[in-house]
């Protein structure tokens, strides 16, 4: 969760997913899925040797 923290700081889409998240689940439990969500996407980008690729984890 302090890596997701970290990710919002100053990234205005990171903010809106977080919005969109918050919508639906309520504001801790939001910043739960993201950090949840983050650690998933640094996995299968260790996994499969790929570069973050934001635009595809904010939309996805």
């Amino acid at each position: 969760s302090e890596a997701a923290v970290l990710y919002l700081r100053g990234n205005p889409g990171a903010q809106k997913l977080l919005q969109r998240f918050q919508k639906r689940m309520g504001k801790a439990k939001a910043l739960s899925a993201l950090a949840h969500k983050l650690g998933s996407a640094v996995y299968f980008m260790l996994k499969n040797e790929k570069v973050f690729d934001e635009q595809r984890f904010l939309t996805s």
